[in-house]
């Protein structure tokens, strides 16, 4: 199971600017990129959350993942071939940071949203098919126009750091021009996220409900029952119950 499912309703509501704008200032962030990542020997993904459309540079750390140099394009705005290589534990917890991110920067002014970024070591296959701990970073690098988020990118390296005594993934959320952070498992930016309702039917998923019993022990039909879990869905991003009720776990919002 892929804890990592989509955000794409979200993102493409987050961009309003004309085709012609957004393909100005896209290739400019290419050019950003590909220097960036003859820089720091990293591997970047950029991802176009209007297009739906991901642009994958490949510095030195590419031989890490068995990457030629140079960049690709892939039509997702996820890199499920890195995805597949991550640790799933730490790729459902990355999934859980990149929610409290987002939920996080929704409470920011625009030109605020630019100066945050996610910080975390997770586990990843090598080229040997050994795990070992990497680095990963996010934040998004354009605003639409509006003050929507536009341009994001993933970032992976070597993991510097000692990780024998790690706990989790260890995300933090930093803010870049000042350098403070916080850890980001308390998700107090998700704690609203889904209604007093909706976490309620989704306690009775969890306890192994059906609608139509969920709806008959809350007194509502079996419709209203299925436009919560709908609802559910989509706010969690993810793509069943199982991974609802596991994610809302994580968060700690049952």
């Amino acid at each position: 199971m892929n804890p990592i499912s989509n955000l794409e309703e979200q993102f493409f509501l987050e961009s309003a600017d004309s085709p012609q704008k957004r393909k100005e200032l896209l290739q400019e962030a290419i050019s950003m990129m590909q220097n960036y990542v003859k820089l720091e020997h990293s591997v970047a993904v950029l991802s176009d959350l209007a297009d739906n459309k991901s642009y994958i540079f490949s510095g030195d750390f590419g031989r890490f993942f068995n990457m030629n140099s140079g960049y690709t394009t892939i039509d997702s705005i996820w890199e499920y071939d890195i995805y597949k290589r991550i640790h799933p534990d730490d790729l459902f917890k990355r999934h859980l940071l990149e929610l409290e991110f987002f939920n996080f920067l929704k409470t920011l002014p625009p030109e605020e949203r630019l100066d945050y970024g996610t910080r975390c070591s997770i586990r990843a296959v090598d080229s040997k098919n050994e795990y070992q701990y990497i680095l990963h970073r996010s934040f998004y690098l354009k605003n639409s126009s509006t003050g929507g988020l536009w341009l994001a990118v993933c970032l992976y390296n070597y993991s510097f750091e000692k990780t024998v005594e790690q706990q989790g993934i260890e995300g933090r959320i930093v803010n870049t021009k000042t350098g403070e952070w916080f850890y980001a498992d308390s998700y107090v930016s998700c704690f609203n996220l889904l209604t007093t309702r909706e976490k309620e039917i989704l306690l009775l998923i969890s306890h192994g409900f059906i609608s139509k019993e969920i709806a008959e022990k809350l007194n509502i039909s079996i419709n209203t029952v299925n436009r919560h879990r709908q609802n559910i869905l989509e706010k969690l991003n993810v793509a069943n119950s199982f991974e609802a009720v596991r994610t809302a776990q994580g968060l700690h919002l049952i």
